[in-house]
């Protein structure tokens, strides 16, 4: 939420597309982060939520989400039914 590349408004003007076209999207947020991660926390989150992601839509496998979010300041915006073991 503090990218300066790219600004939380055209995040969510992709997000309301991608939804006025019925294609399913997830979308996370971190209120402390820039356009990369810094904290560990949030990097954790983060590469367990793609993980699974990827997982469902492209086959594979994952490790389950457990406490992948301790510490973590991650925000599940939307679309949090579309990752295994994500709720909203």
């Amino acid at each position: 939420m503090r990218d300066v590349r790219v600004v939380l408004a055209e995040s969510g003007q992709m997000v309301k597309a991608l939804q006025a076209r019925h294609i399913p999207v997830t979308y996370l947020t971190f209120p402390d982060e820039g356009h990369v991660f810094v904290r560990p926390e949030n990097r954790l989150a983060f590469s367990a939520v793609a993980a699974a992601f990827l997982a469902r839509h492209l086959g594979g496998q994952y490790q389950p989400l457990g406490n992948d979010f301790a510490g973590s300041s991650i925000r599940i915006e939307t679309g949090g039914e579309l990752v295994p073991g994500l709720s909203q």
